[in-house]
């Protein structure tokens, strides 16, 4: 079977669907990803064929504001995602991607939430398409925002517009149910997908506090939000005051003469934010996805700095689930974060939240079950029943 992947030119939006293209190729299948060219360097590594092509994300932010006759930055969510995603980047891009994908003849199409050029080519070629959702979903707002912009763009193909965003036949979900609202529908049939952002399971949740006579560990995370606008040594300074050992991933400034001597630099010695989580008994992170279900997997509590609107989805969700904090985005004081660490360390029941979620996701299916799930469905008439995953 030959299954094509689209995706917006973003490591975020990338890096979840790896694990899936990986399992499918595992298993003999023929895999195409399609992005542009910005996307190389982490794609080429993997043996993928690749489709590299068209507006980078700045192309498309740059004609965005064009259109808008303002920065992108001072445009309404609503109407940044819709004209972005639904309307300036099915402009520059889906006419070629429409070429490139029918002489590659794909079986299934794959395509990250927030593309919706896949979508598009899917029905232009009559192939299936299964949407991967890093959830919980944007508001219905920004959704029927993005269905109505993207509408013309398939009339004008000669295809039927969607009557809702995201289009296809299946909702390949890696957000465990505890993250999404209360009363959520799936707006396509659900396939739950456990996350894999550091190429290996979901791992069960060890025992998040110190030892007896041990100091409790805490991760300061990746993201612009975290490391771009906040001193180190500041956050340091407050954060001793807890006794704690502190670590830090990449993006965080650092400095002479740190105020706390149990300071370790993850960055430096080479480890991912994902991977630096083992032993951590809370983080603070930005709501990447990766971020998200990295710590939620190993039952870790996060105290939640978000920066982009998705990311406040995600912190949101994490806060609602009891499972952490979400600080609102900005430029927090130091003293803020300290005191949501702090609230973490001190309250029991944010890490038997964060453990409960961490359960969630040790049953949910994995890429290799999905990814068998899929060709069988592609192949049969009978579609089979979705793999449950494991408890």
């Amino acid at each position: 079977m030959r299954v094509l992947f689209f995706t917006n030119p973003l490591a975020v939006r990338l890096r979840p669907l790896l694990p899936l293209a990986r399992s499918l190729r595992d298993q003999g299948h023929e895999v195409a990803v399609s992005t542009a060219v910005t996307m190389r360097d982490l794609l080429e590594p993997e043996g993928f064929e690749l489709m590299l092509f068209g507006a980078t994300s700045d192309e498309v932010s740059a004609e965005v504001s064009r259109r808008a006759g303002t920065d992108v930055l001072f445009l309404p969510a609503e109407d940044l995602v819709a004209e972005y995603f639904a309307g300036a980047r099915i402009d520059l891009l889906a006419d070629e991607a429409a070429d490139r994908a029918g002489a590659w003849a794909p079986d299934l199409v794959v395509a990250e939430y927030c593309d919706l050029i896949g979508p598009l080519i899917a029905q232009a070629l009559d192939v299936p398409c299964a949407v991967v959702s890093t959830g919980p979903s944007p508001s219905s707002g920004t959704l029927d925002a993005m269905a109505d912009k993207v509408a013309g763009r398939y009339v004008e193909r000669g295809l039927q517009p969607p009557s809702r965003v995201p289009w296809g036949r299946w909702l390949l979900d890696l957000c465990p149910p505890s993250l999404h609202p209360q009363g959520w529908t799936p707006p396509l049939q659900r396939v739950a997908l456990r996350a894999d952002f550091v190429g290996e399971a979901a791992i069960p949740p060890g025992p998040p506090f110190a030892s007896a006579g041990e100091r409790p560990r805490v991760l300061l995370g990746p993201g612009t939000a975290t490391g771009a606008s906040l001193g180190l040594e500041a956050v340091l300074r407050s954060l001793d005051s807890l006794g704690i050992e502190v670590a830090a991933a990449a993006g965080w400034r650092t400095a002479a003469g740190l105020a706390c001597d149990t300071y370790q630099d993850y960055a430096a010695e080479g480890l991912s934010a994902a991977s630096s989580l083992e032993g951590m008994s809370a983080v603070l992170h930005d709501g990447s996805a990766e971020m998200t279900f990295a710590a939620a997997a190993r039952g870790i509590p996060a105290v939640v700095l978000p920066a982009s609107p998705e990311q406040q989805l995600r912190a949101q969700a994490v806060e609602a689930a009891g499972a952490g904090l979400a600080l609102r985005p900005g430029h927090p004081e130091p003293a803020l974060i300290t005191e949501g660490i702090g609230r973490l360390l001190g309250d029991a029941r944010f890490t038997d939240a964060a453990r409960r979620i961490g359960r969630e996701m040790a049953g949910m299916p994995t890429a290799t079950e999905v990814g068998r799930w899929l060709v069988a469905a592609v192949s049969r008439k009978r579609q089979p029943r979705p793999p449950s995953g494991r408890s």
